[in-house]
C-alpha cells in the first residue's frame, strides 16, 4: 500500500488524513456551519487534486466539523469577492466549472467515498454529499436544495449527481427549498442510511471497503457508473468483460484463499 499514515490542511479550511489506505476529508469551518466561502471552496478543490494523486487509496469519508456537515454557500463571503464570481462558472477542458467539480470530483480519486451527515445539509454543502457514492445523516439533520431562496438554481453536477433520484422529488425540493428530515431522506433517496453516529458508520464502511479486493471495488464502481447509459446487450457485456480481469487473477486467488483458511485477505 502507498502512504499509509498522513495528515494535511487545506486554506485552513479543510483537513486531509490518511490512515490504512482510507482517506478522511473534514470541512472545518465548525463556527459557521462549514459554510462555504472562497477559502472553503479553494481548499476543497485542493483536497480533491490530492486525493487523486495518492497512491494505495482504498475509500474516502467525508464529513463536516463541528454541528453541521455543511449549510452551503455563504453568500455574505462569497458576493463580498464579486470579482471572482466570474471564475466559478468558467469550464475547464473537461467541461466542468469549479463548483460543479466540488460535487464531481470525489469521483476523481477513483474510490468509494462516503459522505457522514449532520445537523444543516443545505443548498451547496447538500450537493457536495450528492457527489459522494454512499450517504449515511443522523435522524436529526436538516437536508435541502436551498438554492432558490437565494433566486438561484441547484448547479453543481446535480443532474449526474442525482439521476438516481425521481424527477419529481428533485422538481420538488428545488422548487420549493423545503428541508426534510434524516428519516425522510433515506425514503427519498438522498441518502442511503440512518445513524446516530454517522461518522463512525462512513468509517465502519469505508474500512469495510478498504478490506476488499481493490480490483473487484474498481471493477464494481465501473460497472455501476457506465451501465445506465448502455443497451441491455452492452450492460451484460460489460459485466462478463469486467469479471474476465478479476477472475483467476492474484487479487481474488487471494480472497479466496484468505476465505478458505479464516483470515483477513492481505492485498498488495
Amino acid at each position: 500500500m502507498g502512504e499509509t499514515s498522513m495528515e494535511e490542511r487545506f486554506e485552513g479550511r479543510v483537513r486531509l488524513g490518511v490512515e490504512a489506505g482510507v482517506a478522511e476529508v473534514t470541512l472545518s469551518r465548525p463556527e459557521a456551519h462549514n459554510g462555504l466561502d472562497w477559502a472553503m471552496i479553494d481548499g476543497l478543490l485542493a483536497a480533491q487534486r490530492r486525493l487523486a494523486a495518492l497512491d494505495g487509496l482504498r475509500a474516502v469519508v467525508l464529513a463536516g466539523e463541528g454541528e453541521s456537515f455543511c449549510a452551503g454557500l455563504d453568500m455574505g463571503a462569497i458576493m463580498g469577492q464579486p470579482e471572482r464570481l466570474p471564475s466559478l462558472l468558467e469550464a475547464d477542458e473537461a467541461g466542468i466549472n469549479p463548483v460543479q467539480r466540488l460535487a464531481l470530483g470525489w469521483r476523481e480519486a477513483g474510490v468509494p467515498v462516503i459522505a457522514a451527515l449532520h445537523g444543516h445539509v443545505y443548498g451547496g454543502g447538500l450537493q457536495i454529499a450528492l457527489g459522494a457514492d454512499i450517504r449515511v445523516v443522523h435522524p436529526q439533520a436538516r437536508l435541502a436544495l436551498l438554492e432558490i431562496v437565494w433566486g438561484i438554481i441547484p448547479d453543481m453536477g446535480i443532474t449526474a449527481t442525482a439521476s438516481d433520484l425521481r424527477g419529481d422529488v428533485l422538481r420538488e425540493l428545488t422548487w420549493t427549498g423545503r428541508k426534510v428530515g434524516g428519516e425522510e431522506a433515506v425514503a427519498l433517496g438522498l441518502a442511503t442510511r440512518l445513524g446516530d453516529e454517522p461518522l463512525a458508520m462512513a468509517r465502519q464502511i469505508a474500512g469495510a471497503i478498504a478490506g476488499h479486493s481493490p480490483g473487484a471495488v474498481a471493477a464494481a464502481g465501473e460497472l455501476f457508473r457506465l451501465a445506465p447509459g448502455m443497451s441491455r446487450r452492452e450492460r451484460l457485456a460489460l459485466e462478463a468483460r469486467l469479471q474476465r480481469g478479476l477472475l483467476g487473477g492474484e487479487e481474488q486467488r487471494e480472497a479466496v484463499a484468505a476465505r478458505l483458511a479464516g483470515r483477513p485477505p492481505r492485498f498488495p
